[in-house]
């Protein structure tokens, strides 16, 4: 009997040392844990603007997606965000390479009326990285950001010109390469209007003739949830930039809807 007495008052002295402990672990901090999106998507965009190179004369450009997918050589596209707790991290990258060419005659007055035939090819490549970090300010069913962050941009243009009069060639090539840093700042907004749908807003500044003179970006979008890992985005998208120096011109307008698809993990 007393052994078993002294076995009861041993186990109670454990639960009693015990319990402090599980007290103690059942109030410990819960951090969060790192979530990460990966969003390869399409911009089914229009370039219009104007860009020149060198004494070369100006060229306006205005063409659709339709006319720019005709002419396109190669292009790739995708996001990528890391969030843990009120901050996340953002990465956009686009990269598109396209070829034009034209030919243009005008025959002069008379009877022995001059002829001026002229053909033109343009190369464009521009790849536009963006990376920000993002701070939460806003928690609940609509979520918003406030960020900062820097977007590299490099534009290589040539453009290549013969003319032909009464025989005569000549041939004019220009060709300009130029990549800058602009420092940019912006917020972003997310506002659940059902269990899979949301409305998405994203809009930046930046250049502030650090790089380019000027430069701004509107996003509209809405996302639909397919799973808790997956989920579609569309929407309507706008990157102006605004880049003169050294004998460069690059003001550009690119719009148009884009589709992605986000995987989160």
């Amino acid at each position: 009997m007393t052994s078993q007495k002294s076995l009861f008052r041993l186990l109670a002295a454990g639960a009693l040392a015990a319990a402090p402990c599980a007290h103690a672990q059942s109030n410990a901090p819960v951090t969060d844990p790192w979530s990460f999106e990966v969003t390869p998507y399409l911009w089914a965009a229009g370039l219009k603007g104007d860009t020149q190179i060198g004494t070369l004369p100006s060229t306006s450009v205005d063409v659709g997606f339709d006319d720019i997918l005709s002419n396109l050589d190669f292009a790739a596209m995708g996001a990528f965000e890391a969030r843990k707790g009120r901050w996340g991290f953002l990465f956009d990258g686009m990269y598109i390479k396209l070829s034009t060419s034209g030919t243009a005659r005008r025959t002069g007055p008379g009877p022995v009326g001059a002829t001026l035939t002229a053909s033109a090819n343009l190369d464009l490549e521009q790849t536009t990285l963006t990376a920000a970090a993002a701070y939460r300010i806003l928690e609940g069913p609509t979520k918003l950001d406030v960020l900062g962050g820097v977007r590299y941009t490099n534009v290589n243009i040539e453009a290549d010109i013969v003319a032909t009069l009464f025989g005569a060639t000549g041939i004019a090539n220009r060709n300009g390469s130029r990549d800058w840093f602009d420092p940019i700042v912006g917020v972003r907004v997310n506002h659940r209007i059902a269990d899979r749908w949301s409305l998405t807003g994203y809009a930046d500044i930046g250049g502030f003739g650090a790089g380019s003179e000027f430069t701004w970006q509107v996003i509209a979008g809405v996302d639909y949830a397919i799973s808790r890992s997956m989920s579609v985005k569309a929407g309507y998208r706008i990157l102006n930039v605004d880049y003169d120096k050294d004998n460069v011109v690059y003001d550009m307008q690119t719009s148009g809807i884009y589709l992605g698809l986000g995987i989160r993990f």
